[in-house]
């Protein structure tokens, strides 16, 4: 190679790896910015949990203090009453026990007064019976003893208030006083030691809530940090892979490596890469011919070589001319004959199909710009090993060199005989792809799926469950909203108003229906035909607008981002093992997966399920050995598509 050749080729390749590893370096900076993201919305979260659940607490000791400041002032005035009880009920001990004294004389004097009115009354009635003295002896006889049995003397009173004054004496005299005045002390002096208490936790519910309320713009802030990181990552990797395909189509014949999205084993990839440009125009116009070309095109065949990644550095323009002209090892490149551009349909591109028969890579037919091209068929069944003959093997990164070998009539004329050899193609991988679960479904804290994967493949499934609170996550940044930031802050509240209003048009339906059903048994024949009419009518524009209602909710609920927060395949696969559980395999004859939900169960953050929370169940499925995992790529299962259940605690 001469040294303008070499210097451009070395240009290219320190070009082209330095921006292989930039864009490498970003893909790693953005999967990291994702990680950031999605703990910092997870804080966020627990933030806002710890706030509700501290403005719950802050209410209940806020009704707690004002019940104990209720009793706190009743206390006081028990223990005042008591105080003052304690004061004046020896004295009323007392003056009641001297005025039951004097009562008592009182009655006894009176008990002498009726004896000596009776025994008068019986003297006048004996002697001057029917006379005005009798009369007023009668009357005043009849004032002590009584006049009949409802209507009490002044004698009976007079024992009846003797009584109830000693009795009242003896009520006043058994008034615990002082042992009440010490009890109500003891209890005051405990209500205020509740009121202590409970003024402590008030305060400290009130200082939690604005700790958490603290805690909660902090984790706000660093959470809208974290988007604004990934925003940004996001841009740099964009802009550094566009970098690099732009330098990789302009100085490296646009050279890649597809693999097709395909679940199970790989079985093809696809190289592409664009014609090599003649450094001269209307070369045989101007008598500047290729030899045996007609049109002057200088390149007769390209060649395609499979490099282990860690050899690319080692490949060289000499390996490559030196494996092309061992013909007895075949298997080490892909030949392609060369069509100019101007007979090409694809004139700047040329793919080749290479499929895999276990874990060798064999060519298809031709390739596919080439089919019409009868003279330049490639060879069926040609194995494509790597350039050191080794067979080509799931999860081993590789690169893809295109040699293109010029005419020699072109070599002489630009009097130099080096072929031209490209850069090594960016990294790929062969692997295993697998099967995402599906018809994942969660009955009394049971959850269960399906899914089918190939028999030799060791599989676990991961079961992660995802926080669904539309109303504490809204305002967060999901994976697909990315593309779509101004769009999903007004999403959930149409999807809610529409269904609401696609109720609200259900029950009219309902009542207008009724409406028709009476009006056919009731109404005569003759004015029931008209009332139809006006029924079926508002009936039919009901249903068109309910149907329309129901298109609008289907377009809403396929747009509604779940589970509200960021999460993605690199997200579930980085997860550590307190933030998922690992599924049952089924037995005989069951064919479902299972998973028991309890209370040692995670969410996705790794806090414990709690009751009445929503959650939406997710499966990720994944090699069972690590070292495995080289080989697979793993597969989520689809988060939109599966349907929210609410947790509860399981009493049995």
């Amino acid at each position: 190679m001469n040294s303008y050749n070499e210097n451009l080729h070395t240009s290219v390749l320190e070009t082209l790896s330095e921006q292989e590893l930039k864009l490498q370096k970003s893909k790693a900076n953005l999967d990291a910015s994702m990680f950031s993201l999605y703990y910092a919305e997870g804080a966020r979260i627990s933030a806002a949990e710890e706030l509700i659940i501290a403005n719950n607490n802050y209410k209940f000791q806020q009704e707690i203090l004002e019940q104990a400041v209720i009793d706190s002032d009743l206390s006081n005035n028990v223990l005042s009453s008591v105080n003052l009880a304690n004061t004046f009920i020896p004295e009323t001990v007392k003056n009641t026990s001297v005025a039951a004294a004097n009562v008592q004389i009182a009655a006894n004097a009176i008990l002498k007064l009726a004896s000596d009115v009776g025994s008068i009354f019986s003297i006048v009635n004996a002697a001057d019976f029917d006379t005005e003295i009798y009369d007023q002896s009668k009357y005043a006889n009849d004032l002590m003893n009584g006049s009949s049995p409802t209507k009490k003397g002044t004698a009976y009173l007079a024992e009846k208030t003797s009584q109830l004054s000693m009795e009242a004496s003896a009520d006043v005299a058994e008034v615990p006083v002082s042992s009440l005045a010490e009890k109500t002390a003891s209890t005051d002096t405990s209500i205020k030691g509740l009121l202590e208490v409970v003024n402590t936790d008030f305060n400290t519910a009130s200082t939690a809530v604005m700790t958490d309320t603290e805690a909660l713009a902090t984790a706000n802030s660093a959470e809208k940090k974290a988007e604004g990181t990934l925003e940004d990552t996001g841009v740099v990797y964009k802009s550094t892979q566009d970098a690099y395909e732009l330098s990789n189509k302009q100085l490296n014949l646009d050279l890649k490596v597809t693999i097709p999205v395909e679940e199970g084993r790989p079985t093809n990839y696809k190289v592409s890469f664009n014609n090599y440009k003649s450094p001269f125009e209307d070369s045989k116009e101007k008598g500047v011919s290729a030899g045996s070309n007609d049109e002057g095109y200088p390149v007769k065949n390209y060649y395609i070589f499979l490099v282990k990644n860690k050899d690319k550095e080692f490949f060289s323009l000499s390996d490559a001319e030196g494996l092309i002209t061992e013909d007895k090892d075949k298997e080490l490149y892909i030949k392609i004959p060369s069509v100019s551009p101007a007979k090409s349909k694809k004139n700047y591109l040329y793919e080749e199909t290479i499929s895999i028969r276990p874990e060798l890579m064999v060519v298809e037919e031709d390739a596919s710009d080439l089919k019409k091209d009868k003279e330049n068929k490639v060879p069926k069944q040609k194995y494509l090993r790597d350039v050191n003959g080794a067979d080509i093997k799931i999860g081993e990164n590789y690169v893809v060199y295109v040699l293109a070998v010029f005419d020699n009539g072109y070599k002489k004329i630009i009097n130099t005989f080096d072929d031209y050899l490209t850069v090594p193609s960016a990294c790929f991988t062969l692997k295993n792809r697998l099967t995402a679960a599906k018809k994942i479904a969660v009955d009394t804290n049971k959850m269960t799926f399906t899914a089918k994967q190939n028999g030799d493949f060791n599989v676990e499934y991961r079961c992660i469950f995802l926080l669904f609170n539309p109303k504490l996550t809204k305002g967060l940044l999901t994976a697909k909203e990315l593309e779509k930031l101004e769009k999903v802050a007004s999403e959930l509240d149409e999807y809610y108003k529409k269904n609401k209003e696609k109720q609200g048009l259900k029950l009219l339906l309902e009542q207008i229906k009724s409406k028709i059903s009476i009006s056919i048994s009731n109404e005569k024949e003759e004015s029931t035909n008209a009332i139809l009419e006006t029924l079926e009518k508002e009936k039919q524009e009901l249903i068109d607008k309910l149907k329309k209602i129901e298109e609008e909710i289907k377009k809403l609920e396929k747009d509604l981002k779940k589970p509200g927060f960021f999460f993605n395949y690199t997200i579930a696969k980085g997860l550590e093992v307190e933030s998922y559980g690992i599924a049952t395999v089924p037995t005989a004859p069951s064919k479902k997966y299972s998973f028991d939900i309890n209370v040692s169960t995670t969410d996705s953050f790794g806090n414990s399920l709690i009751a009445g929370s929503e959650y939406i169940p997710v499966v990720l499925a994944m090699p069972k050995k690590k070292d495995e995992e080289v080989q697979f790529i793993g597969a989520l299962s689809n988060i939109q598509e599966t349907s929210v259940f609410q947790y509860t605690i399981n009493k049995k």
